[in-house]
This record gives structure tokens, sequence and C-alpha cells, in this order.
């Protein structure tokens, strides 16, 4: 625009406010139609952000396991059961007990029983390996109280799913968790 030493002043302006009118009106929204796609963009990216900051997102834990012997029987008809589950470093440290679990069951003909209950105990079963502060996965012995009316003797060896809940957190919480 200006590099030009022999074009005169005047040229070089009328040039220069000539690209200032075309950028000008490049970035005209002029027809209602564009300014109506335009206000729910910014509507969505505001509901969006909203959501990310004041919404919740519930999350569980999926465990496999085989259940082991009933832990006890109480006096009120309800029962515990104990299974032996692998999971991952990082989720074993987020379970606790009190919190509500599922346990489903495999029946014999292939379909699931589908139990309510709350952890009661979890703990580690200690590895024979020398590198188990390495492994990503650790068996974990976890004892789930049910509700009554289960005949829980005759649940052992049994394939399960343990399905845990562990509460609820803002979906930018949740992403901040996820990074490496």
């Amino acid at each position: 625009m200006f590099n030009n030493p022999f074009s005169s002043f005047h040229n070089t302006v009328a040039e220069a406010k000539e690209e200032r009118e075309q950028l000008d009106r490049l970035l005209t929204i002029s027809t209602p139609r564009e300014r109506l796609l335009v206000v729910g963009i910014a509507l969505l990216s505001v509901i969006l952000a909203a959501w990310l900051f004041l919404g919740s997102v519930a999350r569980t834990a999926t465990l496999e396991g085989v259940l082991a012997q009933p832990a006890q029987s109480l006096p009120d008809g309800a029962g515990s059961v104990r299974a032996v589950v692998w999971i991952e470093r990082s989720a074993a440290l987020q379970i606790g007990a009190g919190m509500p679990a599922a346990i489903e069951l495999e029946t014999a003909d292939g379909d699931a029983e589908t139990f309510d209950g709350e952890i009661a105990a979890i703990s580690a079963i200690p590895s024979s390996g020398g590198l188990a502060a390495f492994e990503p996965v650790s068996a974990h012995r976890i004892v789930v109280a049910l509700g009554k009316g289960l005949d829980i003797a005759s649940l052992a060896g049994r394939k399960c799913r343990i399905t845990v809940e562990l509460g609820r957190q803002s979906p930018v919480t949740l992403l901040r968790t996820r990074r490496p």
C-alpha cells in the first residue's frame, strides 16, 4: 500500500480507503436471517457454558468379578455378600463404604438379576508379586449389604457385575480429572 514511491499520495490514500470499505462490507450482518443465526449460536454458546459450570453429570464405576461366600446374614433378613473384583487403581481410591451399589448376577439360564444395596467395606487383596505398585489394576474384596428376601447362601461362585454410584460432578471438574 505505502511501499510504492512512484504513486501519488492521493492514489495511495484512495486505495487504503477502498480496502477499509471492503472490510466493513464483509463484517456487516445485513439480513434478518443472518442476525437470527448469530443470536441462535450465541444463545447456544451461553447455554453450553452455563451447563459446563453449573450442570452435573452422574458418575458410576462398573466392576466385573465373582461372588465369594456370603459375608453374613443380618437379623432383619437382610444379608451381605463378598465379591472379588478387579479395579483400576485410580477408581479404587474413589470407592468407599456407604456408596450405593447394584449387583447384577448371572442366572442359570443366562439372564441377569439385579439387587440394590450399598458398599459395606472394600479392601485390597495383597499381591504376591513385588511389582504390585506398578500394576494398573488390582484385586479387591468388596462387601455389599443387600436388602431383604435374598437367599445369599446360593450365590457363591457366580459371576457378577457391581455398579457403584460415585456421585455427581460438574462437567468442567470431570474434564479436569480426565487429563493425564
